[in-house]
Order: structure tokens, then sequence, then C-alpha cells
């Protein structure tokens, strides 16, 4: 009767391993921390968003403020679904007012975060002075916050005032641009490649 028990026993500690090591080899794959909608990117939206970004300081730069301000774009932050609207006529007047008084020299884009649709940002340095005797340069930073709405980039700037927040913590900023900066110089050297 014990041989029996212990034949049982020992068939019914075997099971349990095979369910413990086929419950293991289905487990999926660690989350790499991507969301669907950054998964699903490409290089061409990278590229597209740049060049936007791109643009705007070129108009800016150029002192064509009204072309810089009709590139922007608001969006609602109650309702991710809506299409982003151009500013409205006193909108641009504020962003032309705003470039108007700050005369852009260049600009760097220090890094692109992809979250998803609706919540991405761009983190760009301004430079307005370049540092002359012993006045060090000033720079002022400018939050873009890029939509893709049915396949179509659009750029807004980060707006505070209506809620809008930027999505990458202060604390995250310098790890953020370090990490930009690399993939850029990783591009650079693959394309030298070629």
């Amino acid at each position: 009767m014990v041989k029996k028990l212990n034949g049982i026993v020992w068939a019914f500690l075997c099971a349990l391993l095979l369910i413990a090591f086929a419950g293991c080899s289905d487990k999926p794959k660690k989350d790499n921390g991507l969301t669907g909608f950054e998964q699903n990117l490409t290089n061409k939206d990278s590229v597209e968003v740049t060049q936007l970004v791109n643009t705007f300081f070129q108009y800016a730069e150029a002192g064509d403020y009204g072309s810089a301000a009709g590139m922007l774009y608001k969006n609602n932050v109650d309702s991710v679904y809506e299409e982003p609207q151009p500013l409205s006529n006193e909108e641009m007047a504020s962003i032309k007012n705003m470039l108007s008084a700050l005369p852009i020299k260049s600009h760097t884009i220090d890094y692109i975060k992809f979250k998803e649709v609706y919540d991405n940002e761009v983190k760009c340095t301004a430079l307005i002075m370049e540092a002359h005797d012993n006045v060090p340069e000033i720079k002022t930073a400018f939050y873009f916050k890029p939509i893709d709405h049915l396949g179509k980039w659009r750029l807004c700037m980060v707006d505070s005032r209506r809620g809008d927040k930027t999505i990458i913590t202060a604390e995250q900023k310098d790890s953020m641009q370090n990490l930009y900066n690399k993939e850029m110089r990783d591009k650079k050297r693959a394309q030298g490649k070629k």
C-alpha cells in the first residue's frame, strides 16, 4: 500500500514538474518598455518630425515669424482623438511676438521622444546670443509636441497654460539627451560605412 502511495506521489510530482516547465516555456518575452505606437514607428517618422522642427527654426532664424507660427497647431488636451487645429489669429500673433522678442541665431534638437500618437516630445535649445567678452551665451528651450493624426505629423508646442505637460521628467532630461546624441552618432557612423 505504501509503495502504491509512493508511486502516486511520484507520478503527481512528475506531472507538476512537467506543467511547471511547460508554463515557463510559454512565458511572454520581457517587455522592452516601448508602447505599441513606438514599436510601429519607422525612420520615416523621425525624419518627418526632425524636418518639421528644423523648418520651423529655419523660418524663425530668418525672421519669417509668420511662416514659423503658421506651421504650429494646437491640440485638445482633453480629447486625444480630435484633429489638431491651426492656431487662431490671436495665438499666431502671440507666437510671432515671442519669436521676434527672441532673435534665434541657431538651434539644436536635444532629443525626440515618441510615446503615443498624441503624446510625443521634442526638446530644442535655441541660441539667442553668442558669447562675447565676459557675457555667456544666451539660450532658451523650446518643447514641441508632434502629433501623428491619421498618418500625418502636426507640430504643436507644449502649452502649460492649457494643461500640457512634458512627457520627460526633469530628472530624465539629461539621460534622454545623451541617448539621443548617441543614436545620432551611431546613425552618422552607419551612413559613413555605406
